[in-house]
């Protein structure tokens, strides 16, 4: 007996560190400490009251309970953030949209919302709009620095631009028609609109000029063992419910896109540069 017991020990002790290996391989790795931008852009990220809200503000936090890892979220200007999330470490920014042009800047985790943008111009003004070319000859257009909006279109050759630093002073000047046209996308709109004390039937919807998602970007300094755990969660977020469920609760009338559930991100190309 005492042979076989012999025998049978480094067996027995291969087997406890398997299962031990097994074990610790099921824990979670260390938590993170993040900080993660974000600005004010209803209804995805604001401030209300003094407490943050919107839409992905709600999915970050349910994302950051997931992972256990530690979150302090930053409401500040754009620009800070943005360049913040491009190069410090354990940080990042939303809601972000992911076009060509930032690809490489970030790393992403989404994606959170989808929606198309077009522009928008004063009820009654006359103007018609089917085209890059028509809008980038239509008038003054205001947009807030370092948006996305801004990167596009100024790189499409729109030089009749003026470029301010908050979404309610956007909305100022084109509520006050110091702009002729607005750029917007259709799932901001209303609250931008509320913004200058107007609503959506005081303005004519123009051509549409992209169709984007909205992610969760973080920096390249990021480990990406973190970013693929936040991706992880994000997509178990989705096959459980609960992601649709705050959809329906923040966009009662809007249809939930396959695409958001499915995690198929837009092609990240865009039309070419004149």
């Amino acid at each position: 007996m005492f042979e076989v017991l012999s025998l049978l020990r480094p067996v027995l002790r291969r087997g406890r560190l398997l299962v031990w290996a097994v074990l610790l391989g099921a824990l979670p790795v260390h938590a993170a400490q993040l900080v993660l931008y974000t600005e004010e852009n209803p209804p995805l990220n604001f401030s209300q009251g003094g407490e943050l809200s919107g839409f992905s503000t709600e999915v970050v936090r349910a994302l950051a309970e997931r992972t256990g890892d530690g979150v302090r979220i930053e409401l500040g200007p754009w620009t800070r953030g943005y360049g913040k999330a491009m190069t410090s470490a354990n940080s990042g920014v939303f809601s972000i949209a992911r076009i060509a042009g930032r690809e490489k800047a970030f790393q992403w985790v989404g994606p959170l919302v989808q929606t198309r943008n077009r522009f928008y111009t004063h009820k009654g003004a006359g103007l018609r709009i089917d085209s890059l070319e028509q809008a980038a000859r239509a008038g003054r257009l205001v947009l807030l620095r370092n948006w996305y909006t801004h990167e596009y279109l100024s790189a499409r050759g729109f030089t009749d631009l003026y470029t301010v630093t908050a979404p309610d002073k956007m909305m100022q000047m084109f509520g006050k028609r110091r702009a002729d046209l607005l750029a917007a996308s259709e799932l901001a709109l209303p609250a931008l609109l509320a913004m200058a004390g107007m609503t959506p039937e005081q303005v004519e919807p123009q051509f549409v000029f992209l169709e984007h998602q909205s992610y969760l970007a973080f920096s390249p300094a990021t480990a990406p063992a973190i970013v693929a755990r936040w991706q992880a969660a994000l997509d178990e977020m989705k096959r459980a419910g609960e992601f649709g469920e705050l959809y329906r609760r923040w966009f009662p009338d809007l249809p939930l896109p396959a695409a958001l559930l499915s995690g198929s991100p837009l092609s990240p190309a865009e039309p070419p540069l004149p």
